[in-house]
């Protein structure tokens, strides 16, 4: 499973870098958060390259579309913030699109639907007896803030091992462990740093953040494929970003994330 998230800046021109990344990655499942462009135009695009995706059902969510190759995919919960799949009666998949504090600190509302999406796919992986979970989106915080990292939160951790205590205990509360592999693409060492960059006159802002994550089930662990995951920088049609090195804001002012689930080990 080849999964792509973009959040494409209500780019009414944005097709063409989605079908050229889709076909150099071979793609799943897309993901998108402000799209505005012609979804006909997308999906007759993605048909010329021979990788015909289908857009899912989500009446109730406009901040995220979703497409995919699977024919077995049923709607889950639908939020203004968030859209819920069911794919192959086994993977629960959550595209999201949270609040931004950019227009002030929303921190305290984005940890209340992050702790609504957290109860929905574990209550949805109880209900369909599959623990097979994927939260993908744009987080509008960093891995280390509180609605990814809290364990009433996302409980996005860094380090996990899939033989690791599947909860942890806090006030007598049990929270179930995730694993956040977006940890790992932080610093200088590689580039890019971040996936959305952001220069203000703040004293607190580390410039590059890494909004768009993805954070899976402690069970996925095994299955994921962590040479492959990766902050999209390029596509068959040239350079994503402009010449300081930052998201190209003509095209879309965040990288695109690629990831892939490994049928079987």
């Amino acid at each position: 499973m080849r999964l792509l998230f973009w959040n494409t800046y209500k780019n009414p021109k944005i097709n063409d870098y989605i079908a050229s990344i889709v076909q150099e990655k071979n793609i799943d499942i897309l993901i998108t958060a402000e799209y505005s462009a012609d979804e006909n135009e997308l999906s007759q695009k993605l048909i010329e390259i021979g990788i015909p995706l289908t857009k899912t059902c989500n009446i109730g969510c406009n901040r995220i579309s979703m497409w995919t190759n699977f024919i077995n995919v049923s709607p889950a919960t639908q939020n203004n913030h968030y859209s819920i799949q069911i794919i192959n009666n086994e993977f629960i998949i959550c595209g999201l699109h949270l609040p931004t504090d950019l227009h002030g600190d929303y921190s305290n509302e984005r940890h209340l639907e992050m702790t609504s999406i957290i109860n929905d796919v574990n209550n949805l992986s109880s209900e369909i007896n599959s623990k097979k979970i994927i939260l993908v989106g744009d987080m509008n915080e960093m891995p280390y803030n509180q609605g990814c990292l809290n364990a009433d939160g996302f409980h996005g951790l860094p380090v996990l091992n899939a033989q690791d205590s599947k909860y942890r205990t806090v006030n007598g509360k049990c929270y179930k462990k995730y694993y956040n592999p977006m940890w790992n693409l932080f610093g200088n060492f590689h580039y890019p740093p971040g996936t959305y960059y952001y220069n203000n006159s703040r004293l607190h802002n580390p410039m590059w953040y890494m909004f768009d994550q993805v954070i899976i089930s402690q069970e996925l662990i095994p299955f994921f494929n962590n040479e492959n995951l990766e902050i999209i920088t390029d596509c068959y049609l040239g350079d994503l970003f402009d010449n300081k090195m930052h998201p190209n804001k003509n095209i879309s002012d965040h990288f695109p994330i690629f990831c892939e689930i490994l049928e079987e080990i």
